[in-house]
């Protein structure tokens, strides 16, 4: 009985303080977890960051890639893509659409480059061109880039009462196919001007993998 409380009463080898050489040990074990875990956390942001699909069109559109996170809308007649960025800060969400149509007889770059803009200034409240650029499209054909602000109101849709957006857009200006497929292709990228610097390299990578240059 005595030797059983004496074993009772001794020390467990477990609770034995470690000693400086183990507590430097245990110390490294878990930094080094902390910052294995960090690199793992952060490899796996990136690669969602940077995950991309790619969105094809019949027709000779050229495909475009997004991250894969946009949001796809419901098209209609004449637009063959509507994404949007969830996470922008912004009521107006970073937009990225993409429409064709059949050329009509007589037009060319030199008539578009009036026409669309005049076009534009009839669907946008306050519509202004800043600028117009010539590029090269994908198809190796001369393009068009247009810059241009107008004034949206993204929270009128949803019925609330919200401050009116200035939005910043750039319209792709293209002409794909051949006789009478050829067609009128338009890209357009767009954001709150106050935001335009964030979504911007979403759009520099846009025309980067369509292989647009300037002129």
């Amino acid at each position: 009985m005595s030797t059983v409380l004496d074993r009772l009463r001794s020390p467990s080898i477990t609770n034995e303080p470690p000693t400086v050489q183990e507590q430097q040990r245990n110390d490294l074990y878990v930094i080094a977890t902390i910052v294995i875990a960090i690199l793992l956390g952060w490899l796996v942001r990136n690669s969602t960051a940077n995950a991309v699909r790619q969105y094809t069109f019949e027709g000779g559109a050229p495909a475009i890639t997004l991250p894969a996170d946009w949001i796809i809308s419901r098209t209609q007649e004449g637009l063959l893509l509507r994404a949007t960025d969830p996470r922008s800060p912004s009521t107006f969400n970073g937009l990225v659409e993409v429409s064709a149509r059949p050329l009509r007889e007589g037009e060319d770059l030199t008539v578009l480059n009036v026409s669309w803009p005049l076009k534009r200034s009839q669907e946008l409240d306050r519509f202004r061109t800043l600028s117009s650029r010539a590029m090269i499209a994908p198809n190796g054909e001369p393009a068009q880039l247009i810059t241009y602000a107008y004034i949206a109101d993204p929270t009128r849709e949803s019925g609330t009462l919200g401050m009116p957006v200035v939005v910043r857009g750039q319209d792709l200006i293209m002409m794909v196919g051949e006789g009478a497929d050829r067609q009128l292709v338009v890209i357009t990228t767009a954001a709150d001007a106050t935001d335009w610097t964030r979504e911007a390299p979403v759009f520099e990578r846009l025309y980067n993998r369509l292989g647009v240059r300037e002129h």
